[in-house]
């Protein structure tokens, strides 16, 4: 993908918002950018704070269960503290994700468009890696002509957090591609055999 630019952020869904921000302010010397407070529905929702340590960006999230559980909290205790998604840059997201989906790609929904203060943000989510895990990739263009955005955009993230609620709620698993019907080597685990 010639149109990749380098690692935009790295998203991490963690169990104590109010801790891992202080681990990276206080301790790991990030400085905090961005934040905000129930991203998501009247269902469920999430905080999260972004950080920032020269062109290094972390993403903080923690669930906030409602009438349903938030899907951070599900990540959590599903996969445990950890990485749900990487953001990478591209510079023309259109093109990106035409190329990736003519390699049969599937995204979680449309491109989100917002702006952040200082410039457009359009940022894409794919469906999760691999069968059985979390972690997905984000597409994101921040550089459109003279303007280029920094920090984030409540309304794509709560776009987001949207899209991935109405699957859970769907109870489908999605991967990135069909694995069924794809030419990807999968390989075939030996059955047990009875005892």
């Amino acid at each position: 993908m010639d149109r990749l630019t380098g690692i935009d952020h790295i998203t991490l869904c963690v169990e104590n918002l109010e801790a891992a921000e202080f681990l990276f302010t206080k301790v790991l010397g990030f400085e905090l950018i961005w934040s905000a407070r129930d991203v998501g529905t009247d269902k469920s929702s999430m905080n999260t704070v972004v950080v920032q340590r020269g062109s290094a960006r972390v993403a903080l999230m923690q669930g906030k269960d409602k009438t349903m559980k938030s899907q951070i909290t599900e990540f959590v205790e599903k996969y445990g503290q950890g990485v749900q998604h990487f953001a990478l840059e591209v510079d023309d997201i259109e093109a990106a994700c035409r190329e990736w989906e003519a390699q049969g790609v599937k995204f979680s929904g449309p491109v989100k468009e917002g702006r952040d203060g200082f410039g457009p943000l359009k940022q894409r989510f794919t469906y999760p890696l691999f069968p059985a895990s979390g972690l997905f990739i984000e597409l994101t263009q921040r550089e459109h002509g003279g303007e280029k955005s920094r920090t984030f955009v409540r309304s794509t993230v709560e776009s987001l957090y949207k899209d991935i609620e109405r699957d859970q709620a769907s109870g489908v698993e999605r991967t990135i591609i069909d694995y069924e019907t794809s030419p990807v080597p999968v390989e075939k685990k030996p059955l047990k055999k009875a005892s």
